[in-house]
């Protein structure tokens, strides 16, 4: 049998495909992988699994008052590293009609054929009517909620709050999915190759954040305690095996913190895998924020002399990182995250080494907004808590500014992978009654 003729492009020496690849842009490095298979496996190594920031359209954000915001949809997607954005041509029509409930290892999730939620969720049936709003019929046994037609961050905010996977789908078998849904009261399970849903027995509802950490589900509740289930220990599929509840108090130094914030602000807790460990973040937001930072109450928006209340959204205020301590179960302060930055939102939150991507800032939280439950308060505002987090000096730069308050859907992370270099933006994680 003949031998394959080498290509030319096959002869170029590899530190010269170094030296051309480390200057190319994105999209150019898309197009280099096309070329050849050397040139792919070269390409590979530079193509960025940096998180990007998935926006919706500028144009329809700062064109609208707020008001109308259900037909808005995902329409591009910020590189941080270049300071780019890259938006859709035309706008799939799943980003149009859903929200994004997660993203994780790569991958949004309307990739995957999942089972319905309809029934875990107490819905006989979701429909979308012509204004861009939800028609919910319920079952009878459902006693969580009244209202018959709800928005796309209506669903978020009270049906599916989160959705992770157990591993990456394109080497793992074994892959399941998790969600944290109704009002955070409970969490779910579904297991490639199966066609249901497991609701997991717990024991601390409600939650503030899942994650799965080492084949474990992990679930940090309000009261601080942390749920362990074993994914590995399965007797049959559908059975999550309980390992350990651990009861952890809230960090004195937030604990503290937090008490002297009282009625100006609340506090968010989301839990990321760095560098193999777990690390706890708390978010302080205030509920009215001055332009200055100033933190204040309901009461110092109303004077005397106007009869419109003055405008001050709810803003992130500070961060504080803890890891856990699995030898004596307690949470040790973070001063430093040394060359990781953590990215944190309604998706899986993650950690990356800034000395594989340039312009990533060291030792920084990078956040978006998702506090479901403000969104829906005030049309001036909502979706637009956003930035990058200095841990050491504490100060705070914009990631990616829009002239309005009120941006719907709001900005969330995802990581691109094999499958989103082909064809950005060709997917989204489907509301409940999408299957």
């Amino acid at each position: 049998m003949a031998k394959r003729r080498k290509s030319l492009a096959d002869q170029v020496p590899t530190e010269i495909f170094w030296s051309i690849f480390n200057k190319l842009s994105f999209i150019d490095l898309i197009q280099a992988k096309a070329v050849c298979s050397s040139w792919n496996l070269a390409a590979e190594e530079f193509v960025t699994k940096m998180p990007w920031l998935m926006l919706p359209s500028k144009k329809e954000v700062e064109e609208g008052d707020g008001a109308f915001v259900n037909n808005n949809g995902y329409n591009g997607f910020f590189n941080l590293c270049e300071n780019r954005v890259y938006n859709l041509k035309t706008t799939p029509m799943e980003f149009r009609e859903s929200c994004c409930i997660g993203s994780s290892n790569g991958w949004l999730q309307i990739k995957i054929h999942l089972p319905s939620v309809d029934y875990l969720l107490g819905l006989k049936k979701m429909a979308r009517n012509e204004d861009g709003e939800y028609e919910l019929d319920y079952l009878k046994k459902n006693q969580r909620f009244f209202f018959k037609v709800c928005g796309k961050q209506q669903v978020r905010e009270c049906f599916i709050q989160k959705a992770i996977l157990s591993g990456k789908p394109d080497c793992n078998e074994n892959f399941g999915v998790v969600l944290l849904c109704n009002n955070r009261e409970e969490i779910a399970y579904h297991q490639r190759g199966y066609n249901s849903w497991t609701v997991i027995d717990v024991s601390h509802p409600p939650y503030q954040d899942i994650i799965c950490y080492k084949n474990h589900i992990y679930a940090l509740s309000n009261n601080n305690s942390i749920e362990v289930w074993d994914l590995g220990g399965r007797d049959y599929v559908g059975r999550i095996v309980k390992k350990s509840d651990i009861v952890l108090p809230c960090p004195d130094k937030s604990h503290t913190k937090g008490n002297s914030l009282r009625g100006f602000g609340t506090s968010k807790f989301y839990l990321v895998e760095s560098c193999d460990d777990l690390l706890l973040i708390v978010r302080f937001i205030g509920d009215y924020v001055d332009l200055d930072g100033t933190l204040l109450t309901e009461w110092d928006l109303l004077t005397e002399t106007c009869t419109q209340p003055k405008i001050c959204p709810y803003r992130t205020c500070f961060f504080h990182v803890y890891k856990l301590d699995f030898d004596e179960l307690k949470w040790v302060e973070v001063e430093s995250l040394n060359d990781r930055a953590l990215f944190l939102g309604g998706n899986q939150s993650v950690s990356v080494s800034v000395q594989s991507f340039p312009n990533c800032e060291t030792n920084s939280i990078y956040f978006t907004d998702d506090c479901w439950e403000k969104m829906e308060e005030d049309y001036n505002y909502g979706g637009h808590d956003m930035g990058i987090y200095n841990i050491k000096d504490e100060s705070f730069k914009p990631i990616y500014e829009f002239s309005s308050d009120k941006i719907q859907p709001p900005p969330c992370w995802i990581i691109p992978s094999s499958m989103l270099e082909s064809q950005l933006g060709q997917c989204v994680a489907s509301l409940p009654g999408c299957n």
